[in-house]
């Protein structure tokens, strides 16, 4: 009897414990399940490029893209691993497949216009999880030739297109016109050094671009390119010229060649804000919408 009270006055101290333990471990949640079943390259292909290929040929055999999409969330987890395998896949491979996605997705309207959102956030904004001008043409470009969407919806993707052509790396840097600090007009190219150029796109009410702009003139690495003359920064503020403005801006930089234009975001494919384009001595975009920390990383 002594023993059985013993052990019920034991159990009544140690179950507080337990119970404060159990709720302090973690809670193990299973990952979600995928929309639908995806490919699975054989055994007998070898070569991981060949793999990748297999799958991104097939990715969306599994899936009906004429129905209605109850679960947008899952379509877009299917559609970032979809991309993830781009990469590692030919080239010719990945477009084919995107053409073919298109084509596929045209049976339903809300579904290709849904499908071409996923694209542009993950494959061509500042958000993407693979950036490829070259992946997001295709999908662009089926949003253009698409009849049943509205003309502004059209118009939307060719002017992406218009800036992804004109901003291609390898490409001539655009032209664009000026407006330095004393109020006059000049061509971005006149500007640029027979060196290096960093274009510096910012915006003056932006609290990353603040920061960003700090850490830019503030670089040792980058001060001294610009002291030893192989490297030239314009700043390049995304508003119309004012005295005011000229005023507030004059004193970001000493080192810096500061101007205004409110027509930079037509010209040029700005995705993200501040953002980075590197040009050559020939005038030669090399890299683009860098950001600060990509730079000084």
């Amino acid at each position: 009897m002594k023993r059985n009270i013993l052990l019920l006055v034991l159990m009544m101290v140690i179950m507080p414990f337990v119970a404060v333990s159990q709720e302090n471990m973690p809670v193990e949640t299973e990952a979600p399940k995928p929309l639908f079943t995806y490919p699975q390259a054989p055994d007998t292909i070898k070569s991981f490029q060949d793999r990748a290929n297999y799958v991104v040929i097939r990715f969306w055999n599994n899936f009906d893209l004429s129905k209605p999409i109850q679960d947008e969330a899952a379509l877009e987890r299917a559609f970032v691993d979809y991309i993830n395998f781009f990469p590692h896949a030919h080239k010719t491979v990945v477009i084919n497949s995107i053409k073919d996605l298109m084509n596929k997705a045209q049976s339903n309207k809300v579904n290709f216009a849904l499908i071409a959102a996923l694209a542009e956030k993950n494959i061509y904004s500042d958000q993407a999880v693979f950036l490829s001008d070259e992946a997001y043409m295709p999908f662009a470009e089926a949003m253009v030739r698409a009849k049943f969407l509205k003309k502004s919806q059209r118009e939307y993707y060719a002017n992406q297109l218009v800036k992804i052509n004109q901003n291609v790396i390898g490409a001539q840097c655009p032209e664009l016109e000026v407006v330095n600090l004393k109020g006059e007009k000049k061509m971005l190219s006149e500007m640029l050094s027979d060196k290096m150029t960093l274009l510096y796109f910012t915006d003056v009410d932006c609290i990353d671009c603040m920061i960003s702009k700090v850490r830019l003139s503030t670089s040792v690495a980058v001060n001294n390119l610009i002291e030893q003359g192989e490297l030239k920064v314009i700043c390049i503020v995304k508003k119309k010229y004012s005295k005011a403005l000229a005023e507030e801006v004059a004193t970001w930089a000493n080192n810096w060649e500061i101007v205004t234009s409110d027509k930079a975001h037509e010209v040029f494919d700005l995705r993200a804000n501040p953002s980075v384009f590197m040009i050559d001595g020939q005038k030669t975009i090399i890299n683009k919408n860098l950001t600060v920390d990509m730079l000084l990383n």
